[in-house]
This record gives C-alpha cells, sequence and structure tokens, in this order.
C-alpha cells in the first residue's frame, strides 16, 4: 500500500510540475513570437514612414531650389533691363548657364502675356504662346511666384527638343495586380517646376520658368536610395527602393524588373485607390512589380492642390522576414534549454519533498488509528521543517481539543439530564398541585363574593391572588415540561414583531422606553407557530423592559443572510446587564436575577424550548452597565 502511494505521488506531482513548465513554456513561445513579430513589423513600419519623410524633403528640396534660382534670375537687374531691351543674347547665355549649373531640362523667358521671348534648351523658337500653363496663369493673377510639380503636354516637350519629348514617351507595361488600362503609352511629361514674375519699375515685363523632366531622370530616386538606404542589398535585391509615379504609371524608379528599371510599369489598384484617388498616405505591404516590399506612399500635388502622381519607398519585406526567421529560432532555442533547466529542477524538488510527506502521511495514518503519541523530528528550518513543526502542534491542539470536547459533551449530558429530570419534576408535582390549587382559588372565590363587606374581604383577596399566582406558575411549569405541538403557517416575521411592538408600546413598563426598529427588506416568509414566536418576542421585550427600571432604549433588528439561508433577531436594550457569572444559567428552569415575586425564572427556558423546537438557536451577550443582546437564528428552509 505504501509503495502504491510513493508512486502515485510521484506521478502526480511530476505531471503536475511538467504541465505547469508546459504552460509557461507554450504561453511565453506564443507571447514571445507575437511580441517578435509586432517589434520587427512595427519597427519595419516605422521606419519606411521615416524614410519616406526623408524622400519628400529630397523631393521638395529639389523643387526649392529650382525656385530659389529663378526668383534670383527674375530679380537681377541686367536680366530686366535684357527683357525691356529685347537683348535675346544676354537672355540666352545667361539661361544656358544657369540651365547646366542647376541640370535643368526647360529655363524659359515669357512676356507677360505669355509669349515666349527666349528659350535655353532650343533658342532657335520663340515668339509662340503658352496657353494654358499653369504657373504662367497662376502668375498673371496673383503676381507673386510659384513652384511645385506640373505636366507638360507633348507638343510643348517637342517645342524645347524632340530628345525630351523621347524622353518623355513610356511604353505602358502589364503590371500585376494593377487596375485595367487601355493607354499603352504615356506621351506627357511630369516635371519639377517653378515660376517667377519679373518687374521693372513696378510693371510685370515678364516671367522666368524653370522645369527638370522626371520622366525616366533617376536624379532623385538614386538619390533617395543612395542617402536612405546606403545602397544595400539582400539576396541580389536592393534592400530599399523609391519611384516617382506619374499618375498610376513608374516614370523614375529603381525598382527592377528583368534586370532593367521597371519603367512603364504601374501601381497595384489597391494602393492607386487610396492614394491617387482618395489623397490618403498608405503604410503597409504592398506588392511591387514582382516581390512584397513593406511600403509608404504620397500623394504629388499640383500648384492647384490636385494629386497628379504619387511618391514612394519600400523596403524588402523578405529582409524582415528573415530578422524574424532568426529572432525566432534564437528565441526558441532558449525556451526550450530553458525548459529542460526547469524539468530537471522540478524531478529534484520532487525528490526532496517526498521523503517528509510521506512521514506526515504515516503520522497521520497513525492518528486516525487514535495513536496520539507522535512526534515527528524536524531536520530542517524550511517550509517542510516548519510543516513538521506546525505537526507536531496540530497533534498537541488535537489531544488538548479532545480532553476538552469529553468534557464539553459529559457537561452537556448532565445538563440535559437535569433538564429532563427536573421537567418530569415539575410535571408531577405540577399536576399533583393543580387540582387542590383549583379547589382552593374556588372556594377563596365563593368566600370573597360573600364576605366582601366584611372585614375579612382583604385577606381573602390576598388568598385569591396568591393563588391565582400559583396557577400561572403551574401553567409555566407545565409548558416547559411537556412538548408543545407546533402549528407552522407561512408569515412575515417583520409583521409578527410589529403587532406585538404595538400592544407592547401601550403598556405600562415601556412608558419611558424608546424602541427602535431596524427590519430588513429582503425578509423571507418563515415556516413558523406565530402564537409561540410571539410569545418569545413578548417575553424578551418585557424582559427588557425590566432590566431597564430607569427607562432606556430597546433596538430590534432583522436580517437575512443569503450565504446561511437564515433569519436573525437581535434585541437589544440599555439595561444594567447580566453578571458573566449569570450568563451560563439564565436559560435554566427556575433561574431568575428577579426580585422575589417578579418571575418565575421559567420565561426564558419556555423561550429557549420554543426556538430549539423551532430548529433554531438563541444566544445571549452582555456586560454589567453595558446592557444585553438576545440573538435568535431561525432557519429559512
Amino acid at each position: 500500500m505504501k509503495v502504491i502511494f510513493k508512486t502515485n505521488l510521484r506521478v502526480k506531482l511530476i505531471a503536475s510540475l511538467l504541465s505547469v513548465v508546459l504552460i509557461i513554456g507554450i504561453a511565453s513561445i506564443i507571447l514571445g513570437l507575437r511580441i517578435i513579430n509586432n517589434n520587427i513589423v512595427g519597427q519595419a513600419y516605422e521606419q519606411v514612414q521615416n524614410d519616406l519623410k526623408t524622400a519628400e524633403y529630397i523631393y521638395n528640396d529639389k523643387i526649392n531650389i529650382i525656385h530659389l534660382f529663378v526668383k534670383h534670375l527674375a530679380s537681377l537687374p541686367y536680366i530686366k533691363e535684357a527683357v525691356i531691351s529685347n537683348n535675346r543674347y544676354l537672355l540666352i547665355n545667361k539661361l544656358q548657364e544657369v540651365k547646366k549649373e542647376l541640370n535643368l531640362d526647360i529655363l524659359n523667358i515669357v512676356d507677360r502675356n505669355g509669349n515666349v521671348i527666349v528659350r535655353a534648351r532650343n533658342p532657335k523658337l520663340y515668339g509662340d504662346n503658352i496657353r494654358g500653363d499653369n504657373f504662367i496663369d497662376y502668375i498673371q493673377h496673383n503676381a507673386i511666384s510659384c513652384y511645385g510639380t506640373d505636366v507638360i503636354s507633348r507638343a510643348h516637350l517637342q517645342r524645347e527638343g524632340q530628345d525630351l519629348a523621347d524622353q518623355a514617351l513610356i511604353q505602358v507595361l502589364p503590371t500585376p495586380k494593377a487596375s485595367e488600362s487601355v493607354e499603352m503609352t504615356e506621351e506627357r511629361g511630369m516635371v519639377l517646376k517653378a515660376a517667377a514674375p519679373i518687374y521693372y519699375d513696378g510693371e510685370l515685363i515678364g516671367i522666368i520658368y524653370g522645369a527638370q523632366l522626371l520622366n525616366k531622370n533617376y536624379e532623385i530616386v538614386d538619390q533617395i536610395k543612395s542617402l536612405v538606404f546606403k545602397d544595400k542589398k539582400f539576396n541580389n535585391q536592393d534592400y530599399g527602393t523609391a519611384t516617382i509615379f506619374f499618375d498610376d504609371l513608374r516614370i523614375s524608379t529603381n525598382v527592377h524588373k528583368d534586370g532593367v528599371r521597371a519603367i512603364g510599369t504601374r501601381i497595384s489598384e489597391e494602393v492607386y485607390n487610396r492614394v491617387f484617388k482618395q489623397g490618403k498616405l498608405w503604410l503597409d505591404k504592398a506588392f511591387v512589380v514582382n516581390n512584397w516590399y513593406i511600403s509608404a506612399y504620397s500623394p504629388i500635388y499640383t500648384i492647384h492642390n490636385q494629386v497628379i502622381g504619387i511618391l514612394y519607398v519600400g523596403i524588402l519585406e523578405d529582409k524582415f522576414n528573415q530578422i524574424k526567421k532568426e529572432t525566432t529560432i534564437f528565441f526558441l532555442i532558449i525556451i526550450i534549454i530553458s525548459l529542460q533547466i526547469a524539468i530537471l529542477l522540478a524531478i529534484y524538488l520532487i525528490q526532496n519533498i517526498l521523503n517528509p510527506v510521506k512521514t506526515l502521511v504515516n503520522a497521520s495514518n497513525e492518528i486516525a488509528k487514535g495513536n496520539y503519541n507522535i512526534n515527528i523530528s524536524v531536520d530542517s528550518s524550511d517550509e517542510l521543517g516548519y510543516l513538521c513543526k506546525t505537526f507536531n502542534t496540530m497533534v498537541g491542539a488535537i489531544v488538548e481539543r479532545d480532553n476538552m470536547l469529553k468534557e464539553d459533551t459529559q457537561k452537556q449530558i448532565l445538563h440535559s439530564e437535569k433538564l429532563a429530570s427536573l421537567g418530569k419534576l415539575a410535571a408531577g408535582i405540577a399536576h399533583e398541585i393543580n387540582n387542590p390549587l383549583t379547589g382552593v382559588l374556588t372556594y377563596s372565590s365563593i368566600l370573597l363574593e360573600e364576605l366582601k363587606e366584611t372585614e375579612y374581604k382583604e385577606d381573602l383577596e390576598i388568598i385569591v391572588n396568591e393563588t391565582l399566582r400559583c396557577r400561572k406558575i403551574v401553567r409555566e411549569i407545565l409548558n416547559f415540561a411537556r412538548e408543545t405541538r407546533i402549528e407552522k403557517e407561512s408569515v412575515n416575521l417583520n409583521q409578527i414583531i410589529n403587532e406585538i411592538l404595538t400592544i407592547l408600546e401601550k403598556h405600562v413598563a415601556f412608558q419611558n422606553i424608546g424602541i427602535t426598529k431596524d427590519f430588513g427588506d429582503n425578509l423571507p416568509t418563515l415556516n413558523l407557530d406565530i402564537n409561540q414566536i410571539k410569545s418569545v418576542i413578548n417575553n424578551l421585550a418585557l424582559n427588557a423592559a425590566d432590566a431597564m427600571t430607569e427607562g432606556g432604549h430597546l433596538s430590534i433588528i432583522t436580517r437575512f443572510d443569503e450565504s446561511a439561508q437564515s433569519v436573525t433577531i437581535e434585541f437589544t436594550d440599555t439595561g444594567h446587564g447580566i453578571p458573566e457569572e449569570n450568563l451560563t444559567k439564565i436559560f435554566d428552569p427556575f433561574f431568575s436575577t428577579k426580585r422575589t415575586g417578579k418571575g418565575t425564572g421559567l420565561g426564558l427556558s419556555v423561550t429557549y424550548g420554543i426556538i430549539k423546537r423551532h430548529n433554531g438557536t438563541i444566544t445571549v451577550k452582555s456586560s454589567i452597565g453595558n446592557g444585553t443582546t438576545f440573538t435568535i437564528t431561525l432557519p429559512v428552509a
């Protein structure tokens, strides 16, 4: 039998500890993988968002540089003089110098009506009108410089030179996840552009504007790639890429397809709808030509705040997948090693726990057989040692408690036997006395009626009153001695108490006594003998009044204990209290602290019997000068 216990306990302990270790291990793996994934992905999105801000800065900085030079040229006095005097030779030389320095594709001057005065790229062609140019119109209406992104038609590009028009021409290539398109070529050019008015004596005499064509121009995207991504590679692919879109078409990019720049490929339909059509930032995974990238897209606006294109930066998703994979493997190795160490420690601890536990179980078996002469040796100061020490203390307490229970049981038996004997004796005496008392009361009442006008009247009245008092005592003795039949019915306890108090409040004993009622609202109905419970309430209330001879306060409280399914009633007075030595005697028959003639000593005994017959309990707390509290507990069922 001992071997079975040892084996089962070892299995249970090992299974329990291993379960805890495995649960913690699995939870750690799940939580750790989620944290790793969230942190790495979160860092990727945060990084690509910051990269997009840098790309936007590079893009806008290029526009600002063009704007600053154009404004500077417009402010030069000799430029103004050349425009006034139509000195095209000077203007051509200066514009071609600046165009070369800024690497501009277009740098022109027009008069205030939009007629071309000079072209830096194609000086032979002039005098034509630039109708519908957004920037020229803006200055004509607002009289201030402007800069931003614009679209130039193929016809205007051809005026600057056929080579520029050919550079802008892009063949549209089929692209996975892109929307359907019927256009197979794009002839227009998207440009970075700035324009400034030329004033002479406060009068607008001309407009100078410069532009850089973005179609197949890789200066900006390669600058972004170099500055932001350091031209890093991953698996022979660019770690980071940048693209400028005109509408949904790649016109400048370092994303490659089949070994060449993916010019002419298009953005995915999902990204296009959000960024171009809704004008919102995109920050998510995106399929770029032939691979997945952690991407950021932002719209490019014209000077009239219309979306004209999209600026993109992206980081190869495979790079972050590799980081997640390596981090996950490293994390799993740590978890597995930790679990193995935890399992070995668990087995070692189980072995150290089993021996003391076995000793305790054997000692418990001896105690169960009634052998209390056991003392376990304490070999350590840890928790198991403390448990052994506590076990020894518990055995001593059990022995002491066992002796006390025996003594209390003996006292209860003696008390019960005494009450039973008293009940039998009282019943016998009451029956023997009752008939003679009836005769005495009958004849004394007749004599009193016949001799009420004589000198014997007072003596006869004393005989009648004392006989009545004896009969009352006999009746109370009989009530105490016999098991009265209980006639229960469903009642509201608060209502019964109210009915009794309505009568008692008019009683002479309550003239100087205040009554406080604190009744619980949620009391359930109880099955009680109404008359007997009324007798209990009446008796306790009158006893309280007798204890407050100089006046005082009586508090009656009812409460429902839902957990114990019982109702309690508390009677608390502010009377003189009961001496401690009398608290154990007050429910004994014929015990009374009242003066002679004021009580029989059976009231609380009868009350005690009624409560017991209702399966309830009654207790008392009291101290001299601090009043008395009787607590009755009645079960609901």
